[in-house]
This record gives C-alpha cells, sequence and structure tokens, in this order.
C-alpha cells in the first residue's frame, strides 16, 4: 500500500509540473529588449543575406527572402521585379552594397519593421566602386518564423543607367 500511495503522490506532482511548465511554453515568445537592438542585428543580417544573394546570383535564396508578388517600386513610378532584375540586370554584371552605418530598423507593430538606408551597385570586377548611393526603404514581415521583404522603395534608382541601357537593347535602338 505504501509503494501505490508513493507513484500516486509522484504522478500527482509530474502532472501538477508538467501543467505548470505547459502554461508559459503556450503563451507568447519571450518579448526581447527594450530597446529593439535584437530586431536591427537580425534585419542587418537579412539585409547581407539578401545581398549576398544579389550578388552571387543565388535566386533560390532571393525569392526565399521575399513574398511572392513583391516589386520594387523606382522613382519614376515604375516596379520592377526583384528577380527579373537580378537575373536580367545585376547577376555577372554589378553587386550590391548596402552603405556602412547607413541603416535604420523602425518596429512597426509585433511583426513588421521597416528598414531604410543607403545602397549602391557597383560593376563587378572594378577595383574601386565610384556608383553614387542611393536611398531606400523596405517592409520586413514576420513570415511563420521567417523575416521576408514585403515592400520597397528605391528613392534615385542606382540602376537606371543600367535599366536605360537594357530597355534601349530590348527595344532595338541600340
Amino acid at each position: 500500500m505504501k509503494t501505490r500511495s508513493a507513484r500516486r503522490f509522484a504522478a500527482f506532482g509530474l502532472s501538477a509540473c508538467l501543467s505548470a511548465t505547459a502554461c508559459p511554453a503556450s503563451a507568447a515568445p519571450p518579448r526581447p529588449a527594450a530597446d529593439g537592438s535584437w530586431l536591427s542585428r537580425t534585419l542587418a543580417a537579412r539585409e547581407a543575406a539578401l545581398s549576398h544573394a544579389y550578388n552571387s546570383c543565388n535566386l533560390h535564396a532571393l525569392r526565399a527572402s521575399l513574398f511572392a508578388g513583391t516589386t520594387i517600386e523606382t522613382p519614376d513610378g515604375g516596379r520592377v521585379d526583384p528577380l527579373i532584375e537580378a537575373r536580367q540586370r545585376i547577376c555577372g554584371h554589378r553587386h550590391r552594397q548596402v552603405m556602412a552605418g547607413s541603416l535604420s530598423v523602425r518596429a512597426v507593430g509585433d511583426d513588421s519593421a521597416l528598414v531604410s538606408g543607403r545602397q549602391r551597385f557597383c560593376a563587378v570586377g572594378a577595383g574601386t566602386c565610384a556608383e553614387q548611393a542611393s536611398k531606400f526603404a523596405e517592409l520586413w514581415t514576420l513570415d511563420r518564423g521567417h523575416w521576408r521583404l514585403a515592400w520597397m522603395r528605391r528613392f534615385s534608382d542606382p540602376l537606371a543607367r543600367v535599366h536605360d541601357a537594357w530597355r534601349a537593347g530590348a527595344d532595338g535602338r541600340s
């Protein structure tokens, strides 16, 4: 009889312990530091991964960083598909650089962030990059545990000359 009551006590204690630990696990994820430095670090890493995808022409990694249908808004009001742009105008010709210290990250709600900064697209193989940096703004959204780019706006298009040359060639004006 003593064994049975010891088992009951152990089973009750174990069930109380499990139910006590199950409640916090099902609650909202732990809140990050109030200063938001975790968000800045996370999205700086996502920006670096985005640049690496552009620079290595890894279109699968680029696609994984974007929501389907994401477009880049250009200063002239046009929209550019980032995958088509990467494949036709960047891969093998240009590489993306985000200017050091230019990133600014601001939380938007619980699952989105606005990232702004300066970038430039330099010619591949050039010793030094003489291209002007241009401003950009992006909206990153947390989707099932992964940050994805939902929207991007360029304020001065660093690829305008590349776009113009490509359009001239596509129209047969070259």
